[in-house]
């Protein structure tokens, strides 16, 4: 069962074998051995029996005969293993290269290049927004970490509007002030305490 040359020849170009090739090989490999088995034997034969030159060489003469004749009788069993063979390593006609089936369904080499810089752009969009993403929670870590001072800075103003709401004694503060200069805080209050003016 011969097949069409332009299925052959693109198992040859693509997959590196052909089946018919394969079949072939092995119909020529089985009639080389059974060809070289029956020189052998011939051989031996002659040098067991000690037969005379002359008729020797009959015998090596009708050896290619013989062997074809074998093969021939060997024909039926060749058969089945070349249909094994065929069965067992066949490309299916719908196997096809990548870049066939492309072509198969209509996809040139333009289009499949815009699809890959469509892909591209997509995969550098993803990872833009990946990195805008990041960004955000690292923000909103620190606005969570930043919490506890906000609190305490609206702690502080309140703090400070219920003292400015308080009355305060001039001398208070003259004493505090005096008690902070002996402690050695403050140095040369004196001038300063002196120009304070209370409301």
């Amino acid at each position: 069962m011969a097949k069409a040359p332009a299925k052959e020849e693109y198992e040859l170009q693509h997959f590196n074998f052909s089946l018919e090739e394969l079949v072939a090989q092995n119909a020529e490999m089985v009639q080389s051995l059974q060809s070289k088995l029956l020189s052998r034997f011939t051989e031996k034969l002659i040098e067991k029996r000690q037969i005379p030159p002359e008729p020797a060489e009959r015998l090596r003469a009708s050896c290619n005969k013989t062997a074809l004749a074998m093969y021939s009788d060997c024909q039926p069993a060749l058969d089945r293993l070349n249909a094994l063979f065929r069965q067992t390593f066949a490309i299916p006609d719908n196997v096809l290269l990548p870049t066939d089936v492309l072509q198969s369904r209509g996809y040139t080499e333009e289009l499949v290049g815009s699809l890959e810089q469509e892909v591209r752009s997509a995969k550098d969009a993803v990872m833009q927004g990946a990195v805008f993403i990041a960004s955000l929670d690292a923000e909103m870590e620190l606005h969570r970490a930043l919490e506890p001072c906000y609190q305490a800075e609206e702690d502080v103003v309140e703090l400070l509007k219920e003292l400015q709401e308080e009355e305060i004694d001039p001398q208070d503060v003259f004493d505090m002030v005096k008690r902070m200069e002996i402690a050695g805080i403050v140095e040369g209050a004196d001038s300063q305490v002196d120009s304070l003016e209370f409301e």
